[in-house]
């Protein structure tokens, strides 16, 4: 039988692992949140990810065209 010493560590340990899980949880779920909400619902690349010449590459809020809009303005 294991001593109390070592249920101690045992439980330290079984703890720490399950923060540690709920905190990559969490993060994980933080980072779609940030990813989803960069974009309006349902916006599309209707270009191909061609952002020169697009129609909607002004008012386009996608990464891509964010990116290339940076590019453009030396930033």
């Amino acid at each position: 039988m294991k001593s109390s010493r070592e249920r101690v560590g045992s439980r330290r340990e079984f703890l720490r692992a399950g923060a540690r899980g709920g905190l990559l949880c969490l993060l994980v779920a933080a980072s779609r949140l940030a990813a989803r909400s960069g974009r309006a619902a349902g916006e599309r690349c209707v270009n191909r990810g061609i952002c020169r010449g697009c129609a909607v590459f002004a008012s386009c809020g996608l990464p891509q065209a964010l990116s290339a809009k940076a590019a453009q303005s030396g930033g």
